[in-house]
């Protein structure tokens, strides 16, 4: 367990902070990073998944304000699952449709490559595209 970032319960094995950027755009999204313990964090970041020194997660959340921790539910096998999880991706080039931080923290924490965020960001723009294509019909 860990107690390293100010305003944030203590982590433990397999827990996902759950971050937005501080300023912009990408307020609207959230970011996600594993906790796999003894002081290791591993995030998927746009140079792939790999761990992250104590040095690249303090610059990381001057970028990203910490809203919450995702706490993984499970015995400690199902834990020490998820950690094995998270090692089995280091190196994995990060995608923005199909492997961003978002499918990598559930494919820990839940064992499935989903991302609730690309699943609304489509369901938007076929939604606009639906919306243009019956008002240029009228």
């Amino acid at each position: 367990m860990i107690n390293i970032i100010p305003n944030l319960p203590i982590l433990f094995a397999g827990d996902v902070i759950v971050a937005k950027k501080r300023k912009g755009l990408g307020r609207i999204l959230n970011h996600y990073i594993v906790y796999v313990g003894k002081n290791i964090f591993i995030g998927n970041l746009s140079d792939g998944v790999k761990e992250l020194s104590y040095y690249e997660l303090m610059k990381l959340l001057r970028e990203y304000e910490p809203t919450g921790v995702r706490r993984f539910n499970g015995s400690y096998l199902q834990r020490n699952d998820a950690v094995n999880r998270a090692y089995s991706k280091l190196g994995h080039r990060y995608s923005l449709i199909s492997f961003n931080c978002e499918h990598f923290a559930n494919w820990v924490q839940f064992g499935r490559l989903e991302s609730s965020q690309v699943t609304t960001g489509f369901v938007i723009l076929a939604s606009a595209v639906f919306l243009k294509l019956i008002a240029t019909d009228e």
